[in-house]
């Protein structure tokens, strides 16, 4: 296996007068910065599952670990956020970002892991381009054989253990539970597994076998373990299977429509980010877990933090072709190209996936755009300081009239209305045309017009 190593310098810090070291001790931020401009590297995998290729989105992309804004890059990824919703102008990455939206640098971050809840995304700034996460058309399971005759197909479980432990009784064995054991327990008790119950349909990396099922399969396990003098179980080796019908929202995904902001559909976007196979730190616990010293090159990780640097890779992309669009341009590009996701597989339809799934060929040739200026971010910005106590403006640029979120020419719209009450609404929009000159668009409504009368003026461009 070969790498190119191409590192200008790194930087420790010095906090509480401990000396932070430079490397990447978590594995996380390897894992993100792979995804988005990793070389390509033949034979990775985990311990042999999701063996292929891998490669970054854009290997050519330059990454800066840190004052991106100061030095003027094109591209800002973030895969955090905050734990508690904020509103804007109190919010420390809204405020950061406003300032690269004002130096013309897009900013990409991801949703949160707190789906399926509504209103559970805490990224809803407009000008920030918010990515939801998906899965892919390969999962991993485990399988659980029950005696000599019964196997359950589960999934691999993301977190671990609890006060079913006792571990003079259960020293080599499997232990059932019925919630989640506590991890130093799992390390001291000596038992060979866990069985335990969990709403989550995906896998993560655990330090011993594990296996997590739905209430219904416990219950199974449960009934054979009372069927039987000696129930004998095995945890299998995880293996990948097809998942037909992919992409699907993570139900861990965090939704919108945000208190703060109503009329904004957030997320904008969703990307992959479920079970994604990418290079790790050298010193990082795969599962996350201390005495977990089970070191590799390459792990597996789910989150909003991996369909982030998805959609960093994407917009790269999209850069390289017309190095010329601003922020907004290349937004709106990967907004309108997005292909749908069925609205009736989730009842928070937009508001859990956004303008749709990316397409990254698609975005570099969009036809349209809608370009968002800097000055209609300041009207939203100035809109809400105004009626916020304590709140101030980050920019040295005066308060134009303000403006609500609906108005601005934002890729997408949406608006509050109440539940049984008739209404109208325009949405004023600008887009520009940046497909081959004299081209001609014709507006295409599609939906249930029984239900909603929607026209486009004019209906052809």
């Amino acid at each position: 296996m070969h790498y190119i190593v191409s590192i200008i310098g790194a930087r420790s810090y010095i906090v509480d007068s401990k000396e932070l070291s430079a490397r990447d001790t978590v594995g996380h931020e390897t894992h993100v910065a792979s995804v988005l401009a990793g070389n390509q590297v033949r034979h990775s995998s985990y311990h042999g599952l999701a063996h292929r290729i891998a490669r970054g989105g854009v290997p050519s992309a330059r990454l800066a670990i840190y004052k991106a804004i100061a030095d003027g890059f094109d591209i800002i990824s973030i895969s955090l956020g905050n734990d508690d919703p904020l509103e804007l102008t109190f919010d420390p990455i809204a405020i950061r970002e406003f300032h690269a939206i004002e130096r013309g640098i897009l900013t990409v971050n991801s949703a949160g892991n707190k789906g399926p809840s509504r209103a559970s995304i805490n990224s809803y700034a407009p000008w920030i381009f918010t990515v939801a996460t998906s899965d892919i058309d390969r999962k991993i399971i485990d399988k659980l054989l029950l005696g000599k005759d019964a196997t359950l197909v589960v999934s691999s479980y993301r977190n671990y253990v609890i006060e079913c432990l006792e571990s003079s009784l259960i020293d080599h064995k499997v232990v059932l539970c019925d919630q989640e054991p506590i991890l130093e327990e799992v390390k001291k008790s000596r038992a060979s597994g866990f069985i335990y119950p969990s709403l989550d349909n995906y896998s993560m990396v655990m330090p011993l076998p594990v296996v997590a099922l739905s209430r219904d399969d416990l219950n199974s396990v449960k009934k054979f373990k009372k069927s039987t003098t000696e129930p004998l179980v095995q945890i299998l080796r995880s293996e990948p299977v097809d998942n037909p019908g992919a992409p699907f929202v993570a139900p861990f995904s965090s939704r919108g429509p945000r208190i703060y902001m109503h009329d904004m559909i957030k997320p904008d976007i969703i990307a992959p980010g479920v079970e994604i196979l990418a290079a790790y730190s050298s010193i990082g616990s795969p599962s996350g877990i201390t005495w977990d010293k089970n070191f590799v090159e390459f792990s597996i990780l789910s989150g909003t933090s991996m369909a982030c640097p998805h959609v960093d890779a994407v917009a790269a992309f999209v850069k390289s072709f017309h190095p010329e669009w601003s922020p907004s341009a290349i937004k709106s590009a990967l907004m309108t190209t997005a292909w749908e996701l069925s609205a009736s597989l989730y009842s928070e339809a937009e508001f859990a996936y956004g303008s749709g799934h990316i397409d990254p060929l698609k975005a570099t040739t969009p036809g349209l755009v809608y370009e968002t200026s800097f000055q209609e971010y300041l009207k939203i910005w100035c809109n809400i300081s105004r009626s916020t106590p304590g709140s101030v403006i980050p920019t040295s640029s005066s308060c134009p009239t303000k403006s609500t979120a609906k108005d601005i020419n934002y890729h997408s719209m949406v608006v509050q209305v109440k539940v049984g009450a008739s209404f109208a609404v325009a949405f004023p929009r600008t887009v520009t045309n940046v497909g081959r000159a004299n081209s001609t668009y014709v507006a295409h409504i599609e939906g249930e017009p029984s239900k909603l009368h929607v026209s486009v003026e004019p209906d052809t461009l």
